[in-house]
């Protein structure tokens, strides 16, 4: 009889390292996007009181052409469905979610991160009738972008 000698190569791979500008996008992912989610739950949470405070704001300032800035801020505000914000919310959770895999050099981040950013383009225009904003559009790019260039290192 022959002795067989079977061997696997399950768990001999090199953990693939992860490149530190990867980590720097996904470290500014987190931040910019926690805060913004931040900032959605509060705009829900304190939906009512948000009007009144840019009111009072501009009010305090004794300036005319800045009371009239806080005014339509507020009108603005006011006029904005509180769903909206949750909705935001979701949307910067996803984004977190996105950068989490693709910290762990997962695709599925990049895919969850792209749709998220498709997101934050195109709800404001769709749900408050805002403006395509030109600004946010080439962040969202520019990140897609830089992240887009590690596919090849993820699973």
């Amino acid at each position: 009889m022959e002795n067989y000698q079977y061997t696997t190569h399950e768990g001999s791979e090199q953990p693939q390292k992860r490149p530190s500008f990867l980590t720097v996008l996904c470290v500014l992912t987190f931040i910019g996007s926690g805060f913004s989610l931040l900032s959605q739950l509060g705009s829900y949470a304190f939906y009512e009181l948000i009007p009144e405070m840019f009111v009072q704001v501009g009010d305090m300032l004794n300036n005319e052409q800045m009371s009239k800035v806080y005014s339509d801020a507020a009108e603005m505000f006011a006029t904005t469905p509180r769903y909206y914000f949750l909705v935001l919310a979701l949307v910067y959770v996803l984004s977190i979610t996105g950068a989490t895999f693709m910290l762990m050099l997962r695709k599925i981040g990049f895919h969850i991160y792209t749709v998220s950013q498709l997101l934050f383009l195109s709800l404001p225009m769709l749900i408050i009738q805002a403006e395509f904003n030109i600004i946010n559009f080439l962040m969202s790019v520019m990140f897609v972008f830089f992240y887009s260039k590690f596919l090849k290192i993820m699973s």
